[in-house]
């Protein structure tokens, strides 16, 4: 756990999260973080109250503020969660993700569509070069809901292949990419990133998850 120095992958008051964007970044700097990112969700996940283009520009000024109120030794970067929506499209249009530090992409919605289809979105998000990185790859929410029927081995292939990287998500109700998978991926040589997905301060609690996984 000390070994981590950064989280990429954080919800604030602008989407779903309990705190501010300041309150996420000086919690983490507490944790002996060095930098975060910031990813909201975006504009189609309306549950969430994802960001529309207009409100991510608007976030990027509250987040340019609370990086000055910092100071030099931590930085917040700026990224969105990105939805990939049932027809497969993305939730931004490029120009959009062209401007942020960090794009995050992720399955939320219509999880239960057969694997050709499920996967067709998954592979257009790895393979669109604005986008950093897939969030808890299955979108899968234990105990009641369970993740997309991927190829898992084509995602891990892909991955590498585009340089995108898999986020193992420390939440115990997702905890995903699993351990048999995080193996795989390491024998492959995909890179990885454990990420809290924290909603609350309190959630950076749960990185030991990610790590043992």
């Amino acid at each position: 756990i000390e070994q981590i120095v950064s989280d990429l992958h954080m919800h604030t008051t602008w989407s779903d999260g309990k705190m501010s964007v300041l309150e996420m970044a000086q919690a983490a700097q507490a944790r002996g973080l060095q930098y975060i990112v910031i990813s909201d969700h975006s504009q189609s996940l309306g549950i969430a109250n994802g960001l529309t283009p207009e409100r991510l520009w608007q976030q990027a000024e509250a987040i340019a503020a609370a990086n000055e109120q910092m100071g030099p030794n931590f930085h917040i970067l700026h990224g969105t969660e990105m939805e990939i929506k049932a027809d497969g499209s993305l939730d931004f249009e490029d120009e959009v993700l062209a401007k942020l530090d960090f794009v995050i992409a992720s399955l939320h919605v219509s999880l239960t569509q057969p694997r050709e289809q499920v996967m067709m979105r998954i592979l257009n998000a790895l393979n669109n070069p604005r986008v950093d990185m897939i969030a808890h790859p299955t979108g899968r929410l234990l105990p009641d809901r369970p993740g997309a029927d991927l190829d898992m081995e084509m995602v891990l292939e892909t991955a590498v292949s585009t340089q995108t990287i898999l986020e193992i998500n420390a939440n115990p109700s997702r905890l995903d990419l699993r351990d048999s998978h995080v193996r795989r991926a390491v024998e492959l040589g995909v890179t990885l990133a454990i990420n809290c997905d924290a909603h609350h301060v309190d959630h950076f609690e749960l990185l030991h998850y990610g790590v043992a996984t």
